[in-house]
């Protein structure tokens, strides 16, 4: 016999028809009906969770990849790379501009981390006063003095330069001596804002390795300093020295006000016109080669103002050479968003973070004016992306605010761009 499906008529409680089940029971129309909107929340929420996912992918920061480079150079060696020289196996040509400037007149990175965020960095008009002709007019007169300037020359040079602009205060003379007791005194502008001007000794020894200042206490090695917390009375005690920072710290960094030290769209379009180099270049930061001009343009070019320990990626006959380099401070080079240096300007070669040094480096090169291995800069990272960074004039020393990546970039250079002979 063949057996057969035998169809059952259930009874209705509701009164408004029948159910018929086929050998198995099936789903009642309601029934069905929630079952089918519990799959689609499931998928809904499956599909909200990859998007999540994907999202969280995208908005990373591209990791530079787990590959070994085998480095051409001995175990410990470390190179000096000057401010102009290219260094060995370059990626590209120059895209560094000449900041046509002596390397120890740059200015040097304030030890306290507020230095650039004071009032008088914001604008005030004593600050600008002592750090112009007046400033200086008081230290090559107190040169030809023997170290001293009396006060009424003070009083002079003053009315001279300033004229109504100006006034002095806090000057004392108890002794009758014709000199001011304590060698300081306060200069008010007329804005009213006011600082305390020190006019000491210069420090010789600065002065003998080619610094204008003194890394020891950020004091100029001309002797004349001022706080910008004046007038002198009223002065409060410095707050104190953190000496933490990364690559988002004020200061860090240098710039200069007439335009921008590294050419980042000759830099690219160097690549593109190699693809071997472009895929090495690339490959150093973990990105696709078709996307080095997305990831460069959301770099900063900036100055160097310490030597700073990178690792260094040089390009020889398709090969990607590393070694731990030391640059010198000047450098130009582009930093991403985390304050990171990632790219050399002068020879367009990809950095990364060093390794430590040994304790007795073997230095490769010849060292500059002011080198010691006791003043290498390292800069970490900062934990979370820069908004704005605040970077040091290389002339004046004065901040200079300026919004990671092109959109803050300045449209001209600040020079021409390096040009290398032979």
């Amino acid at each position: 016999m063949h057996s057969r499906e035998v169809e059952q008529v259930l009874p209705d409680p509701t009164g408004i028809g029948r159910v018929c089940m086929y050998g198995q029971p099936r789903l009642g129309s309601d029934a069905f009906v929630r079952f089918m909107r519990m799959l689609s929340a499931l998928a809904l929420l499956v599909a909200i969770g990859g998007a999540v996912i994907l999202t969280l992918q995208v908005n990373e920061e591209p990791q530079p990849p787990q590959v070994e480079f085998v480095s051409g150079y001995g175990p410990g060696l470390v190179l000096l790379e000057s401010a102009t020289s290219t260094g060995p196996d370059p990626f590209t040509a120059p895209v560094a501009v000449d900041l046509v400037i002596d390397q120890a007149l740059l200015a040097y990175p304030p030890l306290r981390s507020d230095a650039l965020e004071t009032p008088h960095r914001l604008g005030s008009r004593a600050d600008l006063l002592v750090a112009g002709e007046f400033g200086w007019e008081l230290v090559a007169r107190r040169d030809i003095g023997g170290g001293r300037l009396p006060i009424d020359e003070i009083h002079s040079l003053a009315a001279d330069l300033l004229g109504l602009d100006a006034t002095i205060a806090d000057v004392e003379d108890r002794n009758g001596d014709g000199f001011d007791d304590d060698g300081s005194f306060t200069l008010r502008a007329g804005d009213g804002s006011a600082v305390c001007v020190t006019l000491g000794s210069s420090r010789t020894l600065t002065k003998a390795q080619g610094r204008q200042i003194d890394v020891e206490d950020s004091a100029a090695a001309n002797g004349l300093v001022w706080d910008p917390n004046g007038p002198c009375g009223t002065r409060t005690a410095p707050a104190e020295i953190n000496r933490v920072k990364t690559g988002a710290t004020p200061g860090v960094f240098g710039a200069a006000r007439s335009g921008e030290v590294c050419d980042i769209g000759l830099l690219v379009s160097s690549l593109q016109s190699n693809p071997r180099a472009a895929e090495g270049w690339a490959t150093v930061h973990g990105i696709p080669a078709g996307s080095i001009s997305d990831y460069v343009s959301g770099l900063t070019p900036v100055v160097l103002l310490l030597d700073t320990a990178v690792t260094n990626f040089g390009w020889r006959n398709g090969e990607i050479l590393p070694r731990q380099s030391v640059l010198q401070r000047g450098t130009s080079v582009l930093v991403d968003r985390r304050g990171r240096p990632v790219a050399r300007c002068q020879s367009g070669s990809p950095l990364r973070p060093p390794q430590p040094l040994p304790a007795t480096p073997a230095f490769q090169g010849d060292p500059w004016p002011g080198f010691s291995s006791a003043l290498i800069d390292e800069i970490a990272a900062a934990d979370h992306d820069v908004i704005e960074f605040v970077l040091v004039d290389i002339v004046t020393g004065e901040a200079i605010r300026r919004t990671p990546g092109i959109p803050g970039a300045q449209a001209s250079l600040a020079g021409p761009i390096y040009v290398v002979e032979g």
